[in-house]
């Protein structure tokens, strides 16, 4: 299910010898390799510091123990930290004492995290890996490092990727580092459609998923009913945790598992005991764009996942809002529409445009008769709308209106190329580091005669590059039903 009327038209020093070939008297002994024994390298101060003081504890005035562990420390250099800043420089017992255990109650901070950062008041060079970052932002938060802890978040900003995300969100609500909150669920917003994993589907919370499905800046591929797909996977993933397949089998076995239960009972899954946690998320999908395409309506009678009395007063809403376009009496929003309605009541699109060539295609489902074409013209960078009537076949009933306004957003964004294609071509998007490039048309309100065309955003192609993932938030009627 997604977009239709998809057209793409028509990669040393120079060798020296001690030979001298001009003296015919040399001895045969030129020719064999003499070996010179090489200098000792003299140890880097930070290095000799590190091993010295820190692995060797020699010259200790302190020991430190926490969590079964003792380390023979300095006070000079334990006073960078601001947690032993106060209580070894004030008046408090512990500035005399040469043996202080610690409290530790936070649970990720483990004792080799403990042993980096300590290490690290002796030697700046520490070694983070996604695998550690976290324990090392806990202790480092712990220990009040400052140093330390930019470290781990400019680590966590530069891996941020499927298998990590949502631990990084986490970590990043805990220890209040809004800079990678925001670029995690930036990543969220941007790649889930296309880059989800098993592991990330496994690893959302209820909360999470709900958040992002409600955002306003969620790239959709291709249509919203696909977020209703994705929902219905993860649903079945949370409900089978210790489930191991492969993306590509994942909705197949859900649909299993739905057509299964039908069988058994006529209560929808989200009325079940077992599908209540799961409203939230699902509720967060705009379920009156969902209903605007027979395949889809299709799709959620035999699912039967949504209570009944969610949609019937869609259904009404929508045949409504149909009636007033046809009949002249609904033009389009108004140009007061605020941003907030408007990132409220969208219809959410999305597409990826794999390589380099022109493409043209519209999507899927009802539009009130608008016929609106995307165009993508890969020498210029241009995206265009063209609202067709007569000029192109259409797929449906055609509005005749001569002048119809609406309200879009349209939002480009390239990623780096991923080393890893294990989950597939939607995956290929880079393995985390944020977008190459991004570019947005910004609110903007259009009224578009009859075949008309307009440019809705430039794509600075001496900066992106392919794929190219465009997201298109679009209004086309009234945020209310009128008064007839």
């Amino acid at each position: 299910m997604g977009s239709v009327l998809s057209n793409e038209v028509n990669k040393g020093k120079r060798s020296w010898s001690e030979a001298n070939d001009d003296d015919e008297e040399e001895s045969e002994d030129t020719d064999q390799v003499i070996e010179i024994p090489k200098s000792k390298r003299p140890r880097r101060t930070s290095g000799y510091i590190y091993q010295t003081l820190f692995k060797d504890g020699e010259g200790s005035d302190i020991t430190i123990a926490a969590l079964g562990k003792q380390w023979k420390l300095h006070k000079i250099y334990l006073k960078q930290s601001g947690y032993f800043q106060g209580m070894l420089s004030g008046s408090w017992k512990e500035s005399t004492e040469d043996f202080i255990t610690i409290q530790v109650p936070d649970d990720n901070v483990t004792v080799e995290a403990l042993d980096v950062a300590f290490g690290s008041l002796y030697n700046d060079d520490v070694m983070i890996t996604p695998a550690t970052v976290i324990s090392l932002l806990a202790a480092a938060s712990l220990l009040q490092l400052d140093s330390l802890n930019m470290q781990c978040c400019d680590a966590m900003l530069e891996t941020i990727n499927a298998s990590t995300v949502c631990a990084y969100y986490a970590a990043a609500q805990v220890y209040g580092e809004l800079a990678v909150e925001k670029r995690c669920m930036q990543w969220f917003e941007r790649r889930i459609c296309s880059s989800w994993t098993v592991q990330l589907l496994q690893n959302m919370s209820i909360d999470l998923m709900e958040q992002v499905i409600k955002s306003p800046n969620l790239f959709v591929m291709q249509i919203e009913v696909d977020l209703y797909t994705l929902l219905v996977m993860w649903t079945y993933i949370k409900l089978h945790p210790s489930w191991e397949g492969q993306r590509k089998d994942l909705r197949g076995v859900a649909t299993g598992f739905l057509q299964q239960r039908n069988q058994l009972t006529d209560t929808s899954l989200l009325e079940s005991d077992e599908g209540k946690p799961f409203v939230p998320a699902f509720r967060a999908v705009r379920l009156e764009h969902v209903i605007n395409d027979a395949r889809s309506v299709q799709l959620l009678e035999n699912d039967n996942v949504l209570p009944q009395d969610w949609l019937h007063p869609l259904y009404k809403a929508q045949w409504t809002r149909m009636l007033t376009v046809y009949q002249n009496l609904d033009t389009g929003p108004s140009t007061e529409m605020t941003v907030d309605k408007f990132n409220l009541i969208a219809q959410r699109y999305g597409r990826i445009l794999e390589r380099n060539t022109r493409y043209c295609w519209r999507w899927t489902g009802f539009l009130y008769g608008l016929d609106i074409i995307i165009l993508y013209n890969n020498v210029t960078g241009k995206i265009s709308l063209r609202r067709n009537t007569y000029i192109h076949p259409t797929h449906g009933v055609v509005c005749v209106q001569q002048q119809h306004s609406f309200v879009i957003r349209v939002d480009v964004a390239a990623f780096p190329p991923s080393q890893s294609k294990a989950e597939g071509p939607q995956s290929r998007a880079g393995e985390g580091q944020a977008e190459s490039y991004f570019g947005s048309s910004g609110q903007q309100y259009v009224t578009l005669g009859l075949d008309e065309e307009v440019q809705i955003l430039q794509v600075d192609l001496t900066k992106a590059s392919y794929p190219l993932h465009i997201s298109t938030h679009i209004a086309l009627v009234r945020d209310q039903i009128p008064q007839l």
